[in-house]
């Protein structure tokens, strides 16, 4: 899986362009076509050739409705002949008894057309089905050379590059820096170690305080090299990963030291020896909304490994902003340090996807008429994407969420290398809900994250652009479903009406032990299937042979 998948490269260092065959004749601007874009977290609208109508941005309420009617505005200033419409689901993408693939079928069926840009959750289910087009086609454009190759390897699978990155950002570690400094806790150094990580959350108060929300195994799939580091390097017929390796093993035993003081553990023990599950840890839940993001931001947690996408509502300055962090002291360091792996974060990545016009008639390849409505398709997505006219135009429009209006820039970060970077990152700190952040003396953890998502220390792989789930009774079941649910007795034991070792109990460190060679062995096998019918897409749908693999 080397040839499509490798490590995250450079993101803020100058990428050098490369002349590698004829250059790329960009989109003429009198171009004429017509795209359409499908997109979650919206109001449900669909909404025709949004860069030519005026909208209030009182009347705009949603993020990507906003976004998409500023960023076709600044579009449609350069190719003014292209419609762009965009049709947004309210909620997530399967939210309200309707499926992602559902929702697109209806939409075509009731307005007769096609979606040609779309963000995807399941981009090699996508690739498999010959649904997305083959975006290497414009390898020669500038613009294309300009994103983070590393980045771009996530989503290139054998040479065909089926995506680009809708929304990209580091996953590192929240921490409230003033509630330990009330409760005399040291505060470690953002270039904090496993042990160090360890010894901050090892303190609570219960039912006021906890150290953690939960026992972050992503420490260790990030924090080893033979898990995030064996699937990211992974080709031919090595192993996919060893969750069995010394250095998983060796990491395992800090899950139980860590549930001492981590809410989740913390409640599962407290339930399970209340009748009807009436544990005094319950008015503390309730208070907080049973939402790991509340307990940190009420200050009800030392640390938050999970929720990074709560950044911008973290640092929203509005007053009486319902998620900003109550502390006058808090920060993000990256994933603590361990004997195998420094300082590292996780990466958040959403794909986006551009229809496969090349199958319209039926035939693999991709001829004049087809490449042309292609192109039309990946300018567009690659303008919203690394142009600095996008970003800015993004940052300055508004719309109304509730009764607080927003910019409609989110928290994804900048694909694009070199002094595009760091213009963009500029654009980025200055939208209301970043700009706290911009400050290196008060975020010194943040910019020290940054520092290393921009500098390549990520070794992460994304559950919607990797071969991450396998058919189980017809039900689509994540691959590594044992590793992420072993905190479940019943996962743990193979008893599905088991009620113990739980992570507080005596006998869980041994057991998950016990277990790691058949879970690693049934992990590699549900892998290397799902290479397979990845492979067979792409000799199906894009003329690759055994040669390429």
């Amino acid at each position: 899986m080397k040839k499509y998948l490798v490590t995250i490269m450079l993101l803020a260092v100058t990428f050098i362009l490369v002349a590698c065959g004829p250059s790329y004749a960009g989109l003429d601007t009198a171009t004429e076509g017509e795209i359409t874009i499908m997109l979650w977290s919206g109001d449900g609208q669909f909404y025709e050739n949004i860069g030519k109508q005026t909208i209030a941005d009182e009347d705009l309420t949603s993020q990507n409705a906003a976004t998409i009617y500023a960023v076709a505005k600044a579009f449609n200033e350069v190719y003014p002949n292209v419609k762009v419409n965009v049709i947004t689901k309210i909620g997530g993408p399967n939210d309200n008894g309707v499926s992602w693939s559902q929702f697109r079928e209806n939409f075509e069926l009731e307005y007769g057309k096609k979606v040609d840009i779309w963000a995807s959750t399941d981009l090699v289910g996508e690739v498999t089905r010959g649904m997305v087009a083959d975006l290497s086609v414009f390898s020669n454009d500038p613009m294309y050379q300009s994103f983070n190759p590393g980045i771009m390897s996530m989503m290139n699978y054998y040479g065909v590059q089926a995506g680009l990155p809708q929304f990209l950002q580091p996953w590192g570690v929240f921490i409230n820096k003033e509630l330990a400094e009330n409760n005399n806790i040291d505060i470690p150094e953002p270039n904090w170690t496993i042990e160090e990580y360890t010894d901050f959350v090892s303190h609570s108060s219960p039912n006021s305080w906890y150290g953690s929300m939960d026992t972050p195994k992503s420490f260790i799939f990030t924090g080893t090299t033979t898990m995030a580091q064996m699937l990211v390097e992974q080709q031919g017929d090595a192993p996919f990963l060893n969750m069995n390796s010394n250095e998983v093993r060796s990491l395992i035993p800090l899950i139980q030291e860590w549930a001492d003081h981590s809410v989740w553990p913390q409640w599962d023990k407290s339930a399970a020896t209340e009748v009807d599950n009436n544990s005094p840890m319950r008015p503390f839940m309730d208070a907080n909304g049973w939402w790991s993001f509340n307990f940190f931001k009420n200050g009800a947690l030392l640390t938050l490994d999970g929720d990074p996408w709560m950044l911008g509502d973290a640092a929203n300055t509005t007053p009486g902003h319902w998620g900003a962090v109550q502390s006058n002291d808090w920060d993000i360091y990256p994933r603590p340090s361990t004997d195998y792996v420094d300082n590292t974060v996780g990466v958040v990545l959403d794909p986006l996807a551009v229809r496969n016009y090349a199958l319209d008639d039926s035939n693999k390849e991709l001829s004049e008429e087809e490449y042309a409505k292609l192109q039309i398709a990946y300018t567009f997505a690659s303008f919203w994407i690394g142009d600095d006219r996008a970003w800015q135009a993004r940052a300055d429009q508004q719309f109304k969420d509730g009764e607080t209006m927003k910019v409609a820039i989110n928290d994804s970060v900048p694909t694009v290398t070199g002094d595009a970077f760091n213009r963009q990152m500029e654009i980025w700190f200055s939208a209301p809900n970043h700009s706290i952040l911009a400050d290196k003396d008060r975020f010194p953890g943040f910019h020290f994250m940054m520092e290393k998502f921009a500098n390549g220390n990520v070794k992460d792989v994304s559950d919607k652009a990797y071969p991450w789930f396998y058919d189980k009774d017809g039900v689509r079941t994540e691959i590594l479903y044992e590793w992420n649910n072993f905190n479940l007795p019943s996962v743990l034991t193979g008893n599905p009406e088991a009620t113990s070792p739980r992570r507080t109990d005596a006998g869980f460190t041994d057991a998950v032990l016990a277990k790691l060679p058949e879970w690693n062995t049934l992990a590699n096998q549900r892998f290397s299937a799902e290479v397979a019918l990845l492979q067979q897409g792409l000799k199906t749908h894009y003329g690759k042979t055994d040669a390429d693999f």
